[in-house]
């Protein structure tokens, strides 16, 4: 029995009735009810977003169908016209049209070039959205702010761990390595504060960009008839390399660094919008800042220090074993 001792249907039968759909059958999944519905599959989840946020993720979902980009989790409006709907003890709910598949496995280099190619096709069709300041659709920081951040970081640990005289296996480890992991993210802040960016940054500004803000393996469904591509909730104006930058690293940790994925990758993306050269550059450059190494470094700072030093020293090899991959598919990428 769900909380209240109210059956599932009963529970979230008073949000359910304001739909013009029929319930079949309905179960949990992640932070979601699934429901089986004569429309089709529906996904019906709690929300806490402002209504000027969801008043944006339907628009960008309207013009992407517009478009003929129409395998979205797009809202579906209540009998009243409205995205949200209230529920018992003053919640708000939404329901989402939901498809049935496999996550994007990145382990496939058919299933990361299909994904590609579908983010090339959505980030073409998510052009032309008109801005209108009523809308809440303020995009993430800047990455060159979010580098410089993790570089002050970098240092505060370094000399945290300088500083402290009980150093065990790892901080020696960390402290060895140090050197050449921070230069090379000088050497990208550097690279993009000196070179095109903030060109780049103006083009990103007058071609009106949006991008995804999420496209992660966990938000592209590959269903039997295309991919579905599904949570929208960062989506906002921005510079769409960096969902590209974002999937790219991700597939590359996965797979140890080994260039035929990042291949995948980025011949998917360029067979339906290709890469100039100075997206080409930026790319490697964002690729160039050692992020894993300052996200174990800030996780050994921020937790406990005396825990699992033996996972830590594991992670922290795993790094330094890729160092040289790394090293050679970015030269790739910025060729």
């Amino acid at each position: 029995m769900p909380q209240g001792g109210l059956p599932m249907e009963d529970r979230y039968d008073e949000v359910l009735s304001g739909y013009d759909f029929l319930v079949k059958g309905m179960g949990r999944v992640r932070g979601a009810i699934l429901l089986d519905t004569d429309k089709g599959y529906k996904l019906m989840q709690e929300t806490h977003a402002s209504a000027g946020r969801l008043v944006w993720e339907n628009r960008v979902s309207m013009h992407l169908r517009a478009n003929g980009f129409e395998k979205i989790d797009a809202f579906n409006l209540n009998n009243e016209g409205n995205i949200s709907t209230p529920g018992p003890r003053g919640t708000r709910y939404t329901v989402r049209d939901w498809y049935i598949g496999n996550e994007c496995c990145l382990k496939e280099k058919n299933d990361i070039y299909m994904a590609s190619q579908n983010m090339a096709l959505l980030h073409k069709n998510l052009l032309g959205i008109k801005k209108d300041e009523a809308y809440s659709c303020a995009g993430t920081d800047d990455i060159l702010d979010v580098f410089n951040r993790h570089q002050t970081e970098l240092r505060r640990i370094r000399n945290y761990i300088k500083g402290n005289k009980d150093k065990n296996e790892f901080k020696i480890a960390l402290l060895k390595v140090f050197p050449m992991y921070f230069e090379q993210g000088k050497k990208a802040v550097e690279m993009l504060t000196g070179g095109n960016y903030e060109e780049y940054c103006r083009r990103v500004e007058k071609e009106g960009q949006v991008y995804h803000g999420s496209y992660t393996y966990h938000n592209i469904i590959m269903c039997s008839d295309g991919i579905a591509t599904t949570v929208f909730d960062k989506c906002a104006y921005g510079m769409q390399l960096l969902d590209l930058y974002y999937f790219l690293r991700k597939v590359m940790e996965k797979n140890e660094w080994n260039s035929a994925y990042g291949e995948a990758v980025i011949n998917g993306y360029e067979s339906i919008k290709p890469l100039d050269d100075i997206e080409r550059n930026i790319l490697g450059i964002f690729l160039m800042y050692p992020e894993k190494f300052w996200k174990l470094s800030s996780y050994y700072m921020n937790g406990k220090k005396t825990l699992m030093t033996a996972k830590n020293m594991q992670k922290l090899e795993t790094i330094n074993s890729q160092f040289d991959d790394r090293e050679r598919f970015i030269q790739e990428i910025m060729l």
